[in-house]
């Protein structure tokens, strides 16, 4: 074991950088930093994806010294630590080295920086490498970078490509055993029975893989009989620790931190329920949630190896065998606006850091709207208010919600919205967040309750932000003030019983009634999941006043309004004034069409220019997309009915000037017959213009009118009395000569009270 870890020390050392590929359990994280630390002078930062991990490889190097954690080795996870003035290597989440980069770019005093479980390629380490690349690209050339992992990816492969080095290590045969068919039912039952299967038909111990805290729970108490244990980011230090430790057989119930993260001792068998919670977006509350996921073939395979390290292992997938979901990087999946926060303030725009996988376009979009509406970046710049937020090791939602708080005076109230919000929600689906409060509060008193694990986390929010506990419910417009700040898009006013307008513009439905108006913290694309109500006066004070005309009942209406966003919150009549281009479009897209009289202006000059006459293009495309030229003939228009009794064709006639008197020589609006009566001609599109008469109209004439000088014949459309088409032609002396008789025996015997002569 020695040899390779003085080749890796060397090949870092060398390089500069390192890709360590080893088994899990070869010490990458246990024995390798220990060894680093002796071959440099500084200090040495290892970050872990998890806060559970962080504590326990914390305490196992500092037990390979034979020292307290707090001395040579400490760690610092969110809203905790054990660290000293000695302390030279550091165990962190992930999340806190993007803080110690914002405070010092250049990482004075650091000699090396180790990121732990590179693969798991999560949104902060991804974020983590390559601000590390930049810097030490550009500021401290000397820094050491190593990623560390069992199974690293393509990409990560790539950019250490000059420097890997994998150490191979033996494993023992595997049994794998899957279910026949898709698991029906709760998932704990299943898991508990396959555990106690493993657990007392074989021999070591059995780590069964559950999601989160509460299936782990819930399997616990199903094995009440049997040494069951959890292991979860929630255990004590001292717990977590025990499990790491050799001892009695036992089963180990563990969250994906088993996975890779922690190495344990002796287990023979794994249950692995194929799932895992993973952080995705959540639009119904903005932030990035953890969601219960199938996991990827990467991540079974390791689980099923946790099996096979000290002899014959058995693997027992609650899954069917088939193809596995793809492996996804969380950039892919999450909410950007804090990495897009933290590059910023540290002069760099996200998308173009050496990232292993670039971010999503539309994510970065969304990122930078929420971070503007938020006041955090304008300009392309950070705000001073943007900088005061990225000290708060949350999303910049909630940051902005604790900036509030300490203005208005009431960080004890955010404290517990923190930990509501953050944190797994006891009350899914129940709309009311005022209810949580109360749940939390109650949890507080009694110490126990639902709520219990919320008041542990807001314990800690307390302790970071200098708050006393909340005691007492505060007003319900407190709460909804401080969730205005944090979540200014969702502001919602009652449009109808259970219907709720958004500040952005859509319509949601609230079960039962609700307040006047409220913030909708959670939310899908028809419903409000999670809200409390709102003073409209908060609204008020962030209206912005405009005027607003346009189409109301058929008529053009003005107001003067108080506007937050899509909601009116006040209204006042006023003169509209004349239509504008805008308000003429309106009506015509609400189904005001240039009248038919109109289109055959159009029409007319269409029908010129395909036959080379020189005379203006008039497209009612463009026409209707500026309509400045009706502004002169609206002045007293305020109905829509005012605009259908415009004259249309005099209008459009009158933008042609000297060109007009070529149209209506060249191609007439209409024809005079051999009866002196005057008959329309209808212009169509690629076809000679129409004619259409009765058959006694078109007596008398021998042959078919002509436009554009006699250059083109028109169709004529002859009808029967009972207007149906006889025929459609051009060559009207043919149609006499050759139909005409047939068809006036046909038409003399169902019209005998019309004239039908042998010569028309």
């Amino acid at each position: 074991m020695a040899a390779w870890l003085d080749e890796a020390v060397a090949l870092l050392l060398g390089r500069g950088r390192l890709l360590l590929k080893a088994y899990p359990g070869a010490g990458k994280s246990t024995l390798f930093p220990l060894r680093l630390l002796k071959a440099l002078p500084g200090k040495v930062l290892l970050f872990e994806p998890r806060r559970v991990a962080a504590r326990a490889v914390a305490a196992r190097l500092a037990e390979n010294l034979g020292e307290p954690l707090g001395k040579t080795v400490g760690y610092r996870v969110r809203l905790e630590g054990r660290e000293g003035p000695e302390t030279r290597l550091l165990v962190l989440t992930e999340g806190l080295l993007l803080a110690l980069l914002l405070e010092d770019p250049t990482l004075e005093g650091v000699s090396a920086v180790l990121l732990d479980e590179a693969h798991e390629r999560h949104l902060e380490g991804d974020l983590a490498l390559a601000l590390l690349l930049k810097v030490q690209e550009t500021l401290r050339p000397d820094l050491k970078l190593a990623l560390l992992t069992a199974t690293p990816d393509a990409e990560l492969e790539a950019l250490f490509a000059e420097s890997l080095l994998a150490v191979e290590g033996k494993s023992h045969p595997l049994e794998v055993h899957h279910l026949e068919k898709p698991r029906e039912g709760p998932l704990e039952p299943l898991a508990a029975r396959y555990a106690r299967k493993a657990f007392l038909e074989g021999e070591g111990d059995v780590l069964v893989f559950l999601p989160g805290k509460g299936e782990i729970e819930r399997t616990r108490r199903l094995l009440q009989d049997l040494p069951a244990f959890p292991l979860h980011g929630g255990l004590p230090l001292a717990e977590q620790m025990a499990l790491l430790r050799p001892g009695p057989r036992k089963i180990v119930l563990a969250t994906d931190v088993a996975e890779t993260s922690l190495t344990l001792p002796n287990v023979r068998a794994v249950v692995d329920t194929g799932l895992a919670k993973k952080p995705r977006f959540d639009p119904r509350t903005g932030l990035s949630r953890l969601v219960l996921s199938p996991i990827p073939e990467a991540s079974a395979r390791q689980r099923a190896g946790r099996a096979g390290r000290v002899g014959p292992g058995r693997v027992f997938r609650l899954y069917p065998k088939g193809p596995f979901p793809p492996k996804r990087p969380e950039i892919l999946e999450v909410d950007l606006s804090r990495e897009v926060l933290v590059a910023l303030a540290l002069g760099e725009r996200l998308e173009d850091l050496p990232l292993p996988t670039k971010p999503p376009q539309g994510a970065l979009e969304a990122a930078w709207n929420l971070l503007s509406l938020l006041g955090a970046v304008e300009g392309g710049r950070l705000t001073p208010l943007g900088q005061r937020m990225l000290r708060l090791p949350t999303h910049p939602r909630l940051a902005r919600l604790v900036l509030e708080a300490e203005k208005e005076g009431l960080l004890p109230l955010a404290a517990d919205l923190l930990a509501l919000l953050e944190e797994q929600d006891p009350l899914e689906g129940e709309p009311d967040l005022l209810l949580r409060l109360e749940g939390l509060l109650e949890a507080r008193r009694e110490g126990r309750g639902p709520f219990w694990a919320l008041e542990r986390v807001a314990a800690l929010w307390r302790r970071r932000l200098g708050a006393k506990p909340l005691e007492t419910l505060p007003p319900p417009e407190a709460v909804g003030r401080l969730l205005l700040a944090a979540y200014p898009d969702r502001a919602a006013q009652r449009v109808a019983p259970g219907r709720y307008r958004l500040a952005t513009g859509p319509l949601l439905r609230l079960e039962g009634d609700g307040p006047p108006h409220l913030v909708a913290v959670g939310a899908d694309a028809t419903r409000v999941l999670l809200a409390a109500p709102l003073a409209r006066e908060d609204l008020l004070g962030r209206a912005q006043v405009a005027a607003w005309t346009g189409w109301e009942g058929g008529r053009l209406r003005g107001y003067l309004e108080r506007r937050y966003g899509a909601l009116v919150l006040e209204r006042h009549p006023e003169d509209p004034g004349p239509p504008t281009p805008e308000h003429l479009r309106e009506a015509l897209k609400e189904g005001l069409p240039l009248p038919e009289e109109a289109r055959q202006v159009l029409l007319r000059l269409r029908f010129l220019r395909a036959h080379g006459v020189p005379v203006p293009e008039l497209r009612e495309e463009a026409l209707l997309q500026d309509l400045s030229w009706l502004l002169p003939w609206t002045e007293g228009v305020r109905r829509l009915e005012d605009l259908q009794n415009l004259p249309w064709k005099e209008i459009l006639l009158s933008l042609l000037g000297e060109a007009r008197a070529t149209l209506e020589r060249l191609a007439p609006e209409a024809l005079t017959l051999p009866s002196g009566k005057r008959k329309r001609l209808r212009y169509r599109e690629e076809a000679p213009p129409l004619l259409s008469l009765f058959l006694q109209e078109a007596f008398g004439l021998r042959e078919a009118p002509r436009v554009l000088e006699g250059r083109v014949a028109v169709a004529v459309e002859l009808l029967s009395p009972a207007r149906r088409p006889v025929q459609v032609t051009q060559d009207l002396k043919g149609f006499w000569e050759n139909h005409y008789p047939k068809v006036r025996q046909e038409l003399m015997r169902r019209y005998p009270k019309h004239p039908w002569p042998e010569n028309p």
